[in-house]
């Protein structure tokens, strides 16, 4: 019989944080879990992460659908201090990400804190689960880091 016990004491954390997000994601790993539902195949697994982030993705694209922003406010933000610092970080943050999936994939055991530190920042700091790969790309740029220096 599989123990469930670690996703149900994020499911109750979730809960006891009032986090929605914590509780609805771990609520329904739970009961696919228990149903069975639950892909076993890496690749299987690759795709649901893949719709995750396509949706998150689209989350973030709806004011462009919508007409909120306009191109001639894209050419605006984009030439202001904020506006140039956010694009550039937008490109270091995508650059890190990819190192991030790169780390994952060649050094798994870095997954589980990631996933905790992820779950607790969620859970009890009022943080967003997309935290995963902006701290494994951060993580990954540390640890390059540290590798050189020592």
């Amino acid at each position: 019989m599989k123990t469930y016990s670690l996703i149900f004491l994020i499911f109750v954390l979730g809960l006891l944080s009032k986090n929605r997000l914590i509780y609805i994601s771990a609520g329904v790993l739970l009961v696919f879990s228990i149903l069975n539902l639950m892909p076993t195949s890496s690749s299987a697994q690759k795709v649901i992460l893949d719709v995750g982030v396509i949706l998150l993705v689209i989350g973030v694209m709806i004011p462009f659908s919508q007409g909120h922003i306009l191109t001639q406010d894209l050419y605006r933000s984009l030439f202001t201090f904020s506006g140039s610092i956010s694009f550039i970080i937008g490109i270091l943050s995508s650059v890190m990400a990819k190192s991030g999936v790169e780390l994952m994939k060649n050094s798994p055991e870095v997954m589980i804190g990631l996933l905790f530190g992820t779950i607790v920042g969620t859970a009890f700091f009022g943080g967003i689960p997309v935290g995963p790969l902006v701290a494994a790309g951060l993580a990954a740029f540390i640890i390059n880091l540290f590798t050189k220096i020592v």
